[in-house]
């Protein structure tokens, strides 16, 4: 049999715009939109602000725009500010299969190539649609990896980001599987960042994005990879997942099913594994109008093998104190308490009520509970007041529109998250440009205008 990285990379080297459904260029399209203002939403994060530095200190002019301030730095060096931008809200995108934030990695690694190689817009779909593929593929043992202790995105996101540079860097397939090959010996990452609110989850990806186009650049000048990276007995699933059972099922459909139309977006700026908890919330609080302090107590009961909602990840189950906006993002209990305290779940909220007593008391009313009958999106909520009043909602309670976005959709949240910092103009702009990218000729004139 194939190796899985000699068939992943054969795959995405080879892939071409006129082989995609037009659904797929579509979704691809959500998906650049959609990163590109999460990112302009995380530019005033602490977490931008020292990448932003950190690049400014170690990097090197060149042709890929700094999406925050329009300076113009090699790839390598662009793409750290900008995926840590598009990742620090955690409202970025992810897929169920890898459990990653491909869209942080992928995308700003995808439009600095672009740039630096001269490359089109439909170049640039192809690179967002293979390297989608890879990275949710390469992760199809990731659950037993993040039960390890390791962050999948951390670990998978190095396979998404070479794809890209290894696409728009136009590899051959033996370049392209050594690339894939490197990758392997470079990527990493643990949750701990999660349990202590620390900044580096939120680095991870942007980690990625150099490794990648580092080892694009590596295999294009004579690097020769592993080919059972993944399956070796010292390979990638063995040693982050602690097994190869299963393993092939990274090439079921290969060609034929593409990832990206699995791709989930974000309502909320917290972890995938809440986005349904807090639309949960969010349907209750909206339809009852209680009042927060009248809540006697919360619970809610997660699928225990959760393949969506679940809670068996670093820092969900977290009840403070919250010591940074970093502890907030990731614990359920707190979006739940925000999206009950404030009507809903945005940054400003959660900068207001991150040190807030009343708010910290109205997390630890909210029990997590495993439940082996319900799985998916499904989850119980049972929210009971001072009076004895109980209200109930489920998984049929969550909008699966706001997970799944039409481009009609995608562009109307486009204009909600970046309010505020892109001008009105300039954000209509950019919808239009992405609308139409496989027309261009050349991305610069998104990602400039890109600056607040």
């Amino acid at each position: 049999m194939q190796c899985i990285v000699t068939a992943l990379a054969h795959y995405a080297s080879n892939l071409k715009f006129e082989a995609l459904p037009a659904p797929v260029i579509e979704k691809a399209k959500v998906c650049v939109l959609d990163l590109l203002g999460i990112a302009a939403a995380g530019f005033e994060r602490d977490n931008a602000q020292v990448a932003l530095k950190t690049a400014r200190a170690l990097g090197a002019n060149g042709r890929a725009t700094v999406w925050k301030t329009g300076e113009r730095m090699r790839a390598v060096d662009a793409v750290l500010p900008n995926s840590v931008a598009s990742h620090c809200i955690l409202q970025d995108d992810w897929l169920q299969v890898s459990h990653s934030h491909i869209g942080a990695a992928v995308v700003p690694t995808a439009l600095a190539m672009a740039e630096e190689e001269n490359r089109s817009g439909r170049d640039v779909i192809e690179a967002v649609v293979a390297a989608y593929d890879v990275e949710d593929r390469a992760g199809s043992l990731s659950v037993p990896a993040f039960t390890r202790g390791f962050r999948v995105s951390g670990v998978y996101a190095y396979f998404g980001a070479t794809a890209a540079a290894a696409k728009l860097g136009r590899l051959d397939n033996e370049q392209f599987t050594n690339a894939l090959g490197c990758a392997g010996s470079m990527c990493g990452g643990l949750l701990q960042p999660w349990n202590e609110g620390s900044m580096e989850w939120s680095f991870q990806e942007a980690f990625a994005s150099r490794a990648g186009i580092t080892g694009m650049q590596l295999a294009r000048d004579g690097l020769v990879g592993s080919r059972r990276i993944f399956e070796g007995s010292h390979g990638v699933n063995r040693s982050f997942s602690g097994t190869n059972e299963n393993e092939t099922v990274a090439l079921d459909k290969l060609g034929s099913h593409f990832h990206i139309v699995d791709t989930c977006f974000k309502r909320f700026p917290t972890g995938g594994a809440n986005q349904g908890s807090a639309s949960v919330a969010y349907r209750l609080i909206t339809r009852h109008h209680f009042d927060y302090r009248r809540v006697k107590s919360v619970t809610v009961d997660i699928p225990k093998a959760g393949s969506h909602e679940r809670m068996n990840y670093a820092g969900i189950d977290y009840q403070g104190p919250y010591e940074s906006i970093d502890h907030c993002l990731i614990s359920k209990q707190f979006a739940i308490g925000v999206i009950f305290k404030t009507g809903d779940m945005t940054m400003p909220a959660v900068r207001a009520n991150m040190k807030d007593e009343e708010m910290l008391a109205l997390t630890r009313k909210i029990e997590l509970r495993d439940a082996e009958d319900i799985n998916g999106w499904n989850l119980r909520m049972r929210v009971e007041l001072d009076d004895g009043t109980v209200f109930e909602g489920d998984g049929n309670d969550i909008d699966k529109a706001q997970l799944y976005l039409s481009w009609a959709d995608a562009a109307e949240k486009f204009s909600k998250v970046t309010h505020g910092t892109l001008a009105p103009k300039a954000a209509q702009r950019i919808v239009e440009l992405v609308g139409a990218l496989e027309s261009l000729g050349s991305v610069n004139e998104i990602t400039a205008l890109m600056k607040p």
